[in-house]
């Protein structure tokens, strides 16, 4: 009856001893996540700030160290002594959550302070309450001379010093708040880009080399250097959405295209996966189970064979192997992705095609290619956390619990710490590790560009006979790449040799501890049995959240890519509520049109003219006065930044940009092709073209008999972007495509000045042709192509100088006029020579290819320096 009194004391204490860990644990990790989450901001914590703090922490880790030395010193001075479970258990988690963080506090220089003041909290509220219910259960006697209790008051003391000195570095953090120059922003972009030197925490946006395993640079080949622009920008977006947890969900747009509701293939499949995680996780326990009973019964020498054992592991092995549940599974992922993937692609590359101009000027092709092939990471990002990272923790809970199970809490134990170490190692080696890695990246991204400039630059090599050179400069760089490869497996491999011995050593400890369980009589041997087949199982999540850890950094990366190519907006979108362009008489009108590509620099300036139906309009002048930009405008590349566009009356900002580009034909200046064939490339202007129709149009364009003379005709390639035909071949095959559209506007820029006189004679007639009925916009360089338009606008510096006829104009004598005359006087070059040239002397003295002119000839006013020059006249190096 005198015990009655002590007995519930004494289990609140047990319960309390067991709680003390865990909760001190989670919590850390908890608030330390959730201040990272919401973006709060690290401190730096001077040495003089952890003085009191580090020595009272290490005296408390002390404490629990000594009490374990205690109770071991026991049992081995008396046998029959065993010590309490609880308390035993008590200490060694303590000794692993104060372990670590001692250590994270004597290695960080900035930190979240409060998840620290929070442990200190926790751990003076259980350690007073476990000393104090210990000393009510325990005799008058036998409480001063109880070396745990002992030890158990001095931590209770200790943690009121902790708990003091805490708080008055919380309050000094906030008095200081925004006024330290010490207080540092989590998501500062020299943090996002910078590791931490100390081997500390490194609060910062997501960066998929820190595994250092080459998963992130070797996979995506842009390296540090191209993602730091990302990683500022993502920086700035968890800043605007408040941190991490409204960063992921702004990908919830993304939910309807990754799962969709209305496709049951994808619901399906979806339901497979889920079950084959729940059995997952019931048969990689039943199975090494099985095993160990049938263990038993082998050993138990009853001489029967369990039949029924084997066949039921036989069916627990088959069912959860690939062969089983597994194959289904593997479909079912594979529509999932699939899916996935075409509807995500189809997405990025129809926004991508649907952006205006002034984005695929500026684009980064690769990047842009980037963004849409890795549109999937998004599913695999989903998947990985639903199907991998949810089942390994699944897996580590009920692994801990069935290892207790199977022999006792201290097994339990082991598993954990040596995990806790195992994943601090690879933490510690990682950072280590990391400027070796990023150097040896750099190095071989130095090795790669190097090949590829020498094998594209050829002929260049050719040309010089630097062969020798180029051989030299690859092997030294294949050289430095290896050594700094060295550099970084010597860190890397000893890190992975050292974790793979954590794990050796702990799983010898695990089975020594089994066994003499199993000799003592405490179990049988077929636990033994069935906690070595569960050690893979065990182990696989501490795998698992380093592979997780990339992957998801890595996903997040791609994925970001994504949706900021899917927040981009275009500068030039189709009005709600807007009509298809209806054309009547083809009339066009600028109206004091202004555009600018730039606020600061003009481009466009009140520029106004009618184009009649059926008139030809040649803009002429200088390169760069604009001439270009006002196709582009027509063509609503850009929208006019002043005035308006109108044809037959109708502003084209109103109309629909597809019915817009529908009526419009260009030819331009320097046509691109897709690699394809020819005849492709031409039926690309109208989809339901007929092959005489084709025909005539290569015909008109003065291209058909020289595409009958190639050896595969109409069906030769034509290289990337048309690289295997001449320019003036591209620009035939370019006017075909334009004749065969049959457009009812027409552009042209530049559109003959890579053919030759004979052959432009031929298609000027049946630009002619095209001409009748529709209203054509021309830009010339070569004055004598445009001879006959009806209006001839000269454009200089963004503004209409001049406007007439041809007669007109040189009747003038104008800008035009003198164009005119440079290009008929046969002055052909720009550049002064040592005697004047004749118009006779042209074709028989080549031109000088540099100035040579001594500077006592530029002060007699011989000729003017090529510097001085206008663009013009360069251009009436042409030949009419």
């Amino acid at each position: 009856m005198a015990d009655s009194p002590e007995r519930p004391q004494m289990v609140a204490a047990m319960l309390l001893d067991y709680l003390h860990a865990p909760v001190v644990g989670f919590y850390f990790l908890g608030a330390l996540t959730f201040g990272i989450c919401i973006l709060q901001k690290s401190t730096l914590l001077s040495w003089k700030r952890r003085r009191i703090a580090l020595p009272l922490m290490s005296t408390i880790l002390v404490t629990y160290i000594g009490e374990v030395l205690y109770y071991l010193g026991q049992s081995v001075s008396d046998p029959l002594y065993t010590a309490p479970k609880h308390a035993a258990i008590h200490c060694l988690g303590s000794i692993l959550v104060w372990g670590c963080l001692t250590l994270q506090l004597f290695r960080a220089k900035s930190m979240i302070w409060h998840p620290w003041f929070g442990a200190f909290i926790l751990t003076l509220l259980f350690e007073t309450t476990i000393c104090i219910l210990t000393g009510v259960t325990l005799s008058i006697k036998h409480r001063y001379n109880n070396i745990p209790l002992s030890l158990s008051a001095l931590r209770a003391l200790f943690s009121i010093g902790l708990t003091i000195d805490g708080f008055l570095i919380l309050i000094h953090q906030r008095v200081e708040a925004g006024t330290d120059e010490e207080h540092q922003s989590l998501l500062r972009a020299e943090a996002s880009e910078t590791p931490s030197q100390n081997g500390g925490p490194k609060y910062r946006t997501i960066d998929i080399d820190d595994d250092g395993d080459g998963d992130g640079d070797s996979e995506d080949g842009d390296g540090p250097e191209a993602d730091a622009e990302l990683k500022k920008q993502q920086a700035k977006r968890l800043e605007e959405q408040g941190g991490w947890f409204g960063y992921l969900k702004s990908f919830a747009v993304f939910l309807p295209y990754l799962w969709p509701k209305d496709d049951w293939r994808v619901m399906v499949s979806l339901a497979i996966r889920f079950i084959h995680l729940i059995q997952g996780r019931v048969l990689n326990l039943l199975t090494p189970r099985q095993i160990g009973i049938i263990t038993n019964k082998l050993s138990s020498g009853s001489g029967v064979m369990p039949w029924k054992d084997i066949a039921l592991w036989t069916f627990y092995s088959w069912f959860n192997s690939y062969a089983g549940f597994g194959v289904l599974d593997s479909f079912a992922s594979y529509v999932v992705q699939n899916v996935a993937y075409e509807r995500l692609t189809a997405l990025a590359f129809s926004h991508i095609m649907r952006l205006s101009m002034d984005f695929h000027t500026n684009k980064d092709s690769g990047e842009v290619q980037k963004s849409v092939d890795q549109a999937s990471s998004l599913n695999q990002l989903i998947e990985l956390v639903l199907f991998d990272v949810c089942p390994v923790l699944i897996d580590l809970v009920v692994a801990m619990w069935y290892v207790t199970h199977l022999f006792d809490s201290y097994m339990a134990f082991i598993i954990l710490f040596m995990g806790v170490v195992y994943i601090w190692l690879g933490i510690y080696f990682t950072t280590l590790s990391q400027p070796a890695r990023r150097s040896y990246m750099e190095k071989q991204r130095g090795e790669t560009k190097t090949v590829y400039e020498s094998i594209s630059n050829w002929q260049t090599v050719s040309y010089f006979n630097r062969v020798p050179y180029e051989q030299d400069r690859y092997g030294g760089a294949v050289k430095s790449t290896i050594r700094a490869q060295y550099r970084y497996l010597f860190r890397s491999v000893g890190g992975h040799a050292i974790q793979s011995s954590i794990m050796t050593f702990g799983f010898t400890g695990c089975c020594i501890l089994a066994i003499s369980q199993i000799i003592s009589g405490q179990k049988p041997v077929g636990n033994l049995i069935t906690f070595i087949l569960y050690w893979d199982t065990m182990m696989s999540p501490l795998y698992m959240m380093a592979y997780s850890y990339r992957h998801i950094s890595s996903c997040l990366i791609d994925s970001e890519r994504l949706l900021q190519l899917l927040e981009t907006k275009s500068t030039v979108t189709d009005k709600e509520g807007a009509r298809d362009l209806e054309i009547k008489e083809c009339e066009v009108e600028f109206k004091d049109v202004g555009f600018a590509y730039d606020p600061r620099k003009p481009v466009i300036r009140n520029v106004s003219f009618t184009a009649q139906p059926g008139q030809t309009v040649a803009f002429v002048g200088e390169t760069g006065g604009g001439k270009s930009t006002m196709l582009k405008l027509l063509f609503r590349y850009y929208d006019v930044t002043g005035g308006s566009i109108t044809i037959d009356g109708q502003d084209i900002r109103s109309v629909t940009q597809a019915s817009l580009r529908d009526a419009l034909g260009v030819v331009p200046q320097d046509p691109a092709l897709f690699n394809q064939s020819i005849y492709d490339n031409i039926k690309y202007a109208r989809l339901d073209a007929t092959e005489k129709e084709i025909h005539d149009a290569c015909h008109a364009a003065a291209m058909h008999d020289k595409i009958m003379s190639f050896p595969d005709g109409y069906k030769s390639k034509v290289g990337e972007r048309g690289v295997r035909l001449s320019g003036g071949e591209l620009q035939r095959v370019a006017i075909a495509r334009v004749l065969l559209k049959n457009p009812r506007i027409v552009m042209l820029d530049e559109a003959t000045s890579a053919i030759d006189s004979s052959i432009e004679e031929r298609i000027q007639e049946a630009f002619k042709k095209l001409r009748a009925g529709r209203t054509t916009f021309v830009i010339a360089h070569r004055l004598s192509t445009i001879v006959e338009a009806d209006i001839i606008l000269v454009v200089d510096q963004g503004q209409i100088i001049e406007r007439g006829t041809h007669a007109e104009l040189l009747e003038k004598g104008g800008k035009y006029a003198e164009l005119w005359g440079k290009q008929t006087a046969g002055n052909h070059s720009a550049v002064p020579s040592k005697a004047p040239s004749t118009a006779g002397e042209d074709d028989a003295k080549p031109e000088l290819l540099i100035d040579i002119t001594p500077p006592a000839a530029e002060e007699q006013g011989e000729g003017a320096t090529a510097s001085g020059r206008s663009e013009g006249e360069g251009v009436g190096r042409r030949k009419p």
